[in-house]
């Protein structure tokens, strides 16, 4: 700080007195720096905090906190957005998130000690804490979530926040170990250190925070043996360690004793072993995620009795065996995944009971049997996938029941029957996947005009019938309806498809001409036709085409091809060219294709 010489020379011993105490107020503050612009002779101001901190934060190409300005008025500040105050004027809560910035927090921050909520998430700052921090002795919740500060969390600055209750840094840049100053915050009820790069394992005096609720962990680089020790937080509702971290051991049995939980999250982090049915005593618990790891043996029936249990994911493990009858008194169920797995038998019946299920997947597995025929009357279900199993049966009817079926996905099994004329209703379905299967009949006309449905797989199938004249669906971007028995001509409403990028029709008993309205499509990229019996229009897009795409169509005279000889009679007769494009059919074509990859290989 400058003192100004002709200032100290006036005989005015109040302005001197004043200064003076101006320098005291700054010698104390130091380190932390402070431009006083709207009071030069009094302390900083609140509101020259806050518009330092501004400026700071919001970086050289930043924008925001407009309403934060300059102003005669001492309480000015209070009516910042974000910024909440006492009877005094002085700051108690700050909270800016989800703002454009791109600068640091300044040093300044640590002369609002009178701060109980400090939340700045979501705001893309960066660098390092400042250790100013640490004179926020009032705080109660710090939330610097979805930021970018970087290094090691510099634990000290929480020594002095005696009442602190949330700790929040999730989805941040810190790197290092996990801080053990936080043992000594008595009052910590959540705490987050998710969504960073700490390394090292989980310290064993986290297990004295016994007021402790929350724990998140997950997403970082930690490592050692499976933390039985967190057990002893009786008072844990919450347990997210899972994600990136990497484990050795199994789930601790003693997480059975921690009867307040309600989310237990231990996906992908490296746990093997069956899994402990002493978790069927955590009778709040509500979600049970353990996807993505090395888990082995049974589903233990034992758990039915998480009577709370909405959400439930097993997939991605090694697990064996049927899905226990004793499931069906999991009412509550609102998600079932067990894909990828090694389980077998049927799917029971009483899926199709539960009143709130609206995820399914089962994909990947060795089911057999058929789908439960009341799946979908809940009227909730919004995603199906048995992809890769032995299902068979005809497709249940009340799928869309509810009107809220959004992926319908049941390719590589062995269903047969039609396509139920339902699901040409289902306004919400956004995908249908439903190839290498044996469905027949007609496809119901309906499903081409969803308003939402981009993705028609119905390939290899024994469908038959003619496509439906109008078509109507905006979204649809790949329609896949090869290897069928679907005869009649390719409709013109093909043209009102906006946004198809692919079209595959062959391998089916297609004929008469390609509609030039189909060229008129202004995303499409691939349109395959080959092995039906198709002719040409000529000219227009037709000629972008590369020749293999309408292989097998006797009756298709690529345009830019000489004169055809062959049909010259039927070409004088009728103006269009219809020479064969190969003499040969598909079916040689397939045998010289394989017998050509075994000479090669």
């Amino acid at each position: 700080m400058k003192l100004n010489k002709d200032i100290l020379t006036e005989s005015n011993d109040s302005k001197k007195s004043q200064l003076f105490q101006t320098f005291w107020v700054y010698v104390l503050a130091k380190p932390i720096s402070c431009t006083c612009t709207v009071a030069p002779y009094s302390a900083c101001s609140e509101l020259d905090v806050l518009l330092k901190l501004k400026s700071c934060m919001i970086g050289p190409n930043g924008s925001g906190l407009k309403d934060w300005a300059p102003s005669s008025s001492p309480s000015a500040h209070c009516s910042f957005s974000g910024v909440s105050c006492d009877q005094d004027s002085r700051v108690v809560a700050l909270n800016v998130s989800f703002e454009r910035f791109y600068g640091t927090i300044s040093p300044e921050i640590g002369l609002l000690n009178k701060l109980v909520n400090l939340t700045v998430s979501n705001v893309n700052l960066t660098g390092k804490l400042p250790s100013e921090m640490g004179n926020l002795t009032s705080l109660r919740v710090l939330n610097i979530s979805g930021n970018a500060f970087n290094g090691n969390f510099p634990g000290e600055i929480v020594l002095g926040m005696a009442e602190l209750e949330t700790l929040d840094t999730y989805n941040n840049n810190f790197t290092g170990p996990l801080p053990v100053e936080i043992v000594n915050l008595k009052n910590l009820k959540h705490l987050s250190f998710g969504g960073n790069y700490f390394t090292g394992e989980i310290p064993e005096s986290y297990s004295e925070i016994q007021s402790l609720e929350f724990l998140g962990l997950s997403g970082n680089l930690l490592k050692g043996k499976v933390p039985a020790f967190l057990s002893k937080l009786k008072n844990l509702k919450v347990i997210y360690i899972g994600y990136y971290n990497s484990y050795y051991g199994e789930i601790p049995h003693e997480f059975g004793t921690l009867s307040k939980l309600e989310v237990l999250d231990m996906a992908s982090c490296n746990i093997s072993g069956e899994i402990p049915t002493s978790l069927s005593q955590l009778k709040h618990l509500h979600t049970l995620f353990l996807h993505v790891n090395r888990l082995t043996g049974h589903i233990p029936p034992e758990l039915s009795g998480l009577i709370s249990l909405k959400q439930l994911d097993l997939s991605i493990n090694e697990l064996t065996g049927e899905i226990p009858e004793s499931f069906s008194t999991l009412k509550n169920i609102t998600l079932i995944n067990l894909f990828i797995n090694h389980l077998y038998g049927q799917i029971p019946a009483f899926f199709g009971d539960f009143p709130n299920l609206y995820i399914l997947q089962l994909w990947g597995n060795n089911f057999t049997g058929a789908l439960p025929k009341n799946l979908g009357r809940n009227g909730r279900l919004k995603i199906l996938d048995v992809t890769s199993n032995h299902l068979s049966g005809t497709i249940p009817r009340d799928l869309c029941k509810g009107g809220r079926l959004e992926w319908l996905i049941l390719m590589e099994n062995y269903f047969s029957g039609p396509i139920p004329e339902e699901l040409g209703e289902c306004k919400s379905l956004v995908k249908i996947r439903a190839m290498k299967n044996f469905l027949n009949g007609t496809i119901p006309a309906g499903i081409f005009n969803l308003p939402l449905m981009n993705l028609i797989e119905l390939n290899d199938n024994n469908l038959s019938g003619e496509l439906p004249g109008n078509m109507s669906g905006k979204a649809l971007g790949r329609l896949k309806l090869a290897n069928n028995n679907i005869s009649g001509k390719i409709p013109p409403g093909i043209a009102n498809l906006p946004n198809l990028n692919l079209l595959s029709l062959q391998d089916n008993r297609l004929d008469g001409e390609i509609p030039e309205e189909l060229f008129n499509l202004q995303l499409i990229l691939t349109i395959n036709i080959a092995g039906n019996n198709i002719s040409v229009p000529v000219g227009g897009q037709f000629l972008a085409f590369n020749e293999s795409s309408f292989t097998g169509n006797p009756h298709l005279c690529f345009p830019r091809n000489a004169p055809c000889p062959s049909l010259e009679s039927t070409a004088e007769h009728s103006g269009q060219c219809r020479r064969p494009l190969f003499g040969i059919s598909k079916h040689v074509i397939t045998v010289v294709a394989v017998v050509t990859s075994l000479i090669l290989n």
